[in-house]
């Protein structure tokens, strides 16, 4: 559906390709008229209402101001750059937008998609124009999860575009092409609130993603340019895309007579609010539930059908005849096994495996309407009966592996510290609504210990692009969006290596009270396990080339304390308390903390501290 959007909001679609595109996609007629209705006010060209417009005369910079006034902006990220002064400029009289600043462009994206991904609204960026490269992994990250980013940097002038003069190339937007759901030069300083508004407007549209707009400097500085600017209403596209009546007839059936379903959750499910209609979906018939990688927890943790991860270790059911995809990143289905997939985003039904149903819509609205259809296959009491069998059979697992886990996790002690001890301690002692911002591995390390749910805690991160890199500059994104809120940040070790530590210097300014927590085993732990776990040459020599960290000896504290921030160093678990205490104290005062815990290595290689050492020093034959 995006395509079909993009298409018709530049005029490369007429109205009527636009219908025969989304049925052809799969959406109801009725859906395709309901999308229809909403966005044709927003087509290119079109005259739009009085009430959504009002005309402006100023500099570039300032109609920039005054569009990203309208969107509702509250903060607006950036980091250094020369091309950004007209927008200072803008600023001098029009105190409504807090710059929030990072010293780094990929940081900046980041905090951008920290703050969309918790605020739900659009996390607005701007940076250099050579800064491009450096934003784009945390691009990539924003677009693999559709979050609503918009961002922008500046751009040669439109004079001397095009000749591979200063700090320019002939093709800006070819290198982001994949990492961007939409992407402009903007070459008229009147229509710069235009494409702002169209950026917003491609971002936010389900399946979401990142835009980015370029604008040369020259029309920054214009002066006198007398343009439309468009008012928050013209940014809201409200759209109810139901599914096809018939599939979900068909897919409520194949539930209905499945004698062991499974359902699978992913992003989908939250970013359409569809939590609470999903539970009440998988609670009719007592489906259990496992969670497909995503930055959300999108079904309650602690919640009896709640038994895990696909793919992630022993299954409950061991065996399944009915697997429901809701919102997941498409899958394979074992064979023999019904596939019903419900998912925003056309091009991933069915995209790696046959469906028995395909159900494409609004993922809130695809559980309340498989709801209502189920309950009209059988009475209310047999329906209630099959629920009670498979729930009772879901609790006595789900009960059984959650005291084992958080049982073993507690008696677990000593010096490194096991990494179990230090989630359930921080589960433990933290706000029952606290944040997790994670980007640790594995997701079992956070879904199987802390306590998600709408009513509890929220988990943010990891991104399903996994480029590392992101999670402490999200962090402050996601502070901001979520002021009231205890905000903890989980690293590996080798994770806030890759250029994280820039972040700090956000969160000491703007005294974000955010925890950082290290997890801190001087190792790539998981890539030390996938190369010297497979019994090849490297791991039966105990040599581990590319995954060990402890020499130098990182202490992250002392990181910290560059940025003017207190950390605590934990070496045994006896002392994991009174130190997550003493940080929960500080940020209670308005400041961040950093934690770092010393963690035990475990698996493939845990023991081996070989590493190819070089040291140029002495290779050196002149040092004087």
């Amino acid at each position: 559906m995006q395509e079909l959007v993009r298409d018709l909001v530049q005029r490369n679609l007429s109205r009527r390709g636009f219908l025969s595109g989304m049925l052809a996609a799969g959406y109801s007629a009725a859906a395709a008229r309901s999308a229809l209705a909403s966005v044709s006010p927003f087509v290119q060209d079109s005259p739009p209402g009085e009430s959504l417009t009002r005309s402006m005369t100023g500099t570039g910079g300032e109609l920039l101001a005054e569009q990203l006034i309208e969107t509702g902006a509250r903060y607006f990220f950036v980091s250094n750059a020369s091309g950004m002064g007209p927008l200072c400029d803008a600023l001098v009289t029009r105190p409504q937008i807090q710059l929030i600043q990072a010293t780094h462009e990929g940081q900046v994206v980041a905090i951008a998609d920290g703050y969309a991904k918790a605020s739900g609204t659009i996390g607005f960026g701007m940076y250099s124009r050579v800064g491009l490269p450096h934003s784009s992994a945390n691009m990539y990250n924003s677009m693999k999860d559709r979050t609503s980013v918009v961002l922008l940097s500046d751009h040669a002038d439109t004079n001397s575009e095009g000749r591979d003069g200063h700090e320019d190339i002939d093709d800006w937007l070819e290198p982001v092409k994949q990492y961007t759901k939409w992407r402009w030069i903007a070459h008229q300083s009147e229509r710069i609130p235009e494409w702002v508004r169209q950026a917003c407007k491609v971002s936010t549209v389900m399946p979401g993603g990142p835009c980015y707009v370029r604008i040369p400097r020259d029309l920054m500085y214009r002066d006198n340019v007398t343009a439309t600017i468009f008012k928050g209403e013209a940014f809201r596209i409200p759209m109810e895309v139901r599914p096809d009546v018939d599939a979900i007839e068909q897919a409520a059936r194949v539930i209905w007579e499945s004698s062991s379903p499974l359902l699978l959750v992913g992003p989908e499910v939250s970013q359409c609010h569809g939590r609470a209609d999903v539970v009440r979906l998988a609670e009719l018939l007592g489906i259990p539930a496992v969670q497909h990688r995503s930055y959300y927890a999108d079904f309650p943790t602690s919640h009896p059908l709640h038994v895990g991860e696909l793919g992630g270790g022993r299954l409950f059911p061991e065996k399944y005849d009915c697997l429901i995809n809701f919102g997941a990143r498409p899958g394979r289905a074992p064979s023999g096994t019904s596939y019903i997939h419900a998912s925003i985003e056309p091009l991933a039904i069915g995209r790696n495996t046959p469906l028995s149903v395909g159900l494409l819509g609004d993922l809130g609205q695809i559980a309340r309407d498989l709801v209502e259809a189920i309950k009209s296959l059988a009475p209310a009491g047999k329906l209630r009966a099959v629920a009670a069998q498979r729930l009772a059979l879901a609790t006595a697992y789900t009960t059984k592996m959650r005291e084992s886990r958080v049982g073993m996790a507690r008696r677990s002690s000593g010096s490194p510290v096991p990494w179990q001890r230090l989630v359930v301690e921080l589960n433990d002692q933290l706000d029952r609504d606290a944040v997790i911002v994670e980007e640790v591995g594995t997701e079992a390390k956070v879904l199987n210990f802390f306590d998600f749910a709408d009513d509890a805690k929220l988990k943010i991160g990891r991104t399903e692009g996994r480029s590392l890199g992101w999670g402490t500059g999200a962090a402050a994104g996601v502070q901001l969006a979520l002021p009231n809120r205890q905000v903890v940040n989980l690293q590996g070790d080798g994770g806030f290596l890759f250029g994280q530590t820039d972040s700090l210097w956000t969160h000491s300014r703007y005294d974000l009270p955010i925890m950082t927590v290290i997890f801190n085993n001087q190792s790539y732990e998981e890539v030390r396990w996938n190369i010297m776990g497979r019994d090849g040459a490297s791991g039966e020599a105990g040599r581990d080339y590319i995954s060990y960290l402890g020499d130098p000896d990182v202490d992250f504290t002392k990181l910290a304390a560059a940025y003017n921030i207190d950390g605590a160093v934990v070496e045994h678990s006896d002392d994991l308390g009174p130190a997550i205490e003493r940080g929960i104290k500080i940020m209670r005062n308005g400041r961040p903390f950093m934690l770092d815990v010393r963690t035990l290595n475990t698996g493939a290689g845990a023991k081996v501290t070989w590493y190819p050492k070089f040291s140029l020093a002495q290779t050196r034959e002149r040092t004087a």
